[in-house]
């Protein structure tokens, strides 16, 4: 079965966040064929964990999908259908790659399949447990450029206090959604730090709520913010604490830092054209024991959409890509 059909095959499996169990096994079974297995049970699936070897170099990517199945065909150029880009192209790719691998005698590599990606990294949070690796590989769709840092995430709600009144006259209350509408502009006002290389900070209102009738002075408001952070979420959190008041509190809900790999041996291994993103992807959490770089065939502006599409040719060359990523690996380990 070479990349192509795996993935055909991967695709056909659905695997929604939280409906991965049936994918699971399948991958279980394929990879205890030529690999060292092991299982570390996530809510009501796992997360698989493949090795050969004393693992240096880890290629890993998720198994789960978006919600929304889709008419699963190819024609002389693509396959289309929920999973084919975002990432069961990975996922496939580096299996054969794995496989190819070890009939040609290399080894001391991991390939890691987690699940919950999409949703709530749940999978990830306990995968970074089950092995230490020197280095690793992020399976995406980056187009086969690698993907050398990611901006931090920063997950805060603004919790805006006023006093009710009849709409009539408001002067006799105190607005809180005005208050949540000065504090915003506040915030974008407040001159962020940027990156040379992540860029800019960026904000985002993701909602906003407050009141709870047209003719009353609102009582209570609040937005749900993200913070795409180039630099420490402390330094962030410092600036924002200026907006706080008796009357407007900030709750944070998560905080991740940003990530950059600086290790130029091992980023002088891949092909392509060296980038950062804004997105948050699981480079965040493999970044923290080593350098990770997030690498994989697929356009991303074809992830989560209706025309989810995976280019042939790119899963050809996917396998060919992670065996050389492997190979120098292996290569290198054998020198020191």
């Amino acid at each position: 079965m070479n990349a192509i059909e795996l993935t055909k095959k991967l695709v056909e499996i659905p695997s929604e966040s939280g409906k991965e169990l049936a994918i699971g096994k399948y991958l279980e079974n394929r990879l205890k064929k030529n690999f060292d297995v092991k299982i570390q049970k996530v809510n009501d699936s796992f997360n698989i964990l493949a090795t050969y070897g004393n693992p240096k170099l880890l290629l890993t990517t998720h198994m789960d999908t978006v919600p929304g199945q889709l008419e699963i065909y190819e024609d002389s150029k693509y396959l289309y259908g929920r999973g084919s880009c975002d990432a069961k192209a990975s996922l496939a790719s580096m299996i054969i790659a794995g496989e190819n691998a070890k009939k040609k005698r290399m080894k001391d590599f991991a390939l890691l399949f987690d699940v919950d990606e999409e949703t709530n990294f749940t999978g990830i949070y306990k995968a970074v447990n089950l092995i230490n690796p020197r280095y690793t590989v992020v399976g995406e769709p980056t187009n086969f450029n690698p993907i050398i840092g990611q901006k931090g995430l920063l997950g805060f709600k603004i919790k805006c206090y006023g006093k009710s009144a009849h709409g009539s006259r408001p002067w006799q209350g105190e607005s809180a959604i005005n208050k949540l509408v000065d504090t915003i502009n506040s915030m974008d006002a407040i001159d962020f730090p940027d990156d040379d290389y992540l860029g800019k900070t960026t904000t985002n209102v993701g909602f906003i709520k407050g009141g709870d009738a047209p003719n009353k002075v609102s009582k209570y408001a609040e937005a749900f913010v993200e913070i795409r952070t180039t630099k420490s979420n402390e330094e962030i959190k410092s600036l924002l604490s200026k907006l706080e008041t008796d009357k407007i509190k900030l709750k944070y809900d998560y905080s991740f830092e940003s990530a950059l790999a600086k290790d130029e041996e091992y980023l002088s291994i891949f092909p392509g054209k060296r980038e950062t993103i804004p997105a948050f992807t699981e480079m965040y959490f493999w970044a923290q024991k080593c350098p990770a770089v997030v690498f994989g065939p697929g356009e991303n502006e074809y992830s989560h959409t209706e025309k989810e599409r995976i280019a042939k040719d790119d899963l050809q060359r996917a396998v060919i890509e992670y065996e050389s990523i492997i190979k120098k690996i292996y290569r290198r380990r054998r020198k020191c």
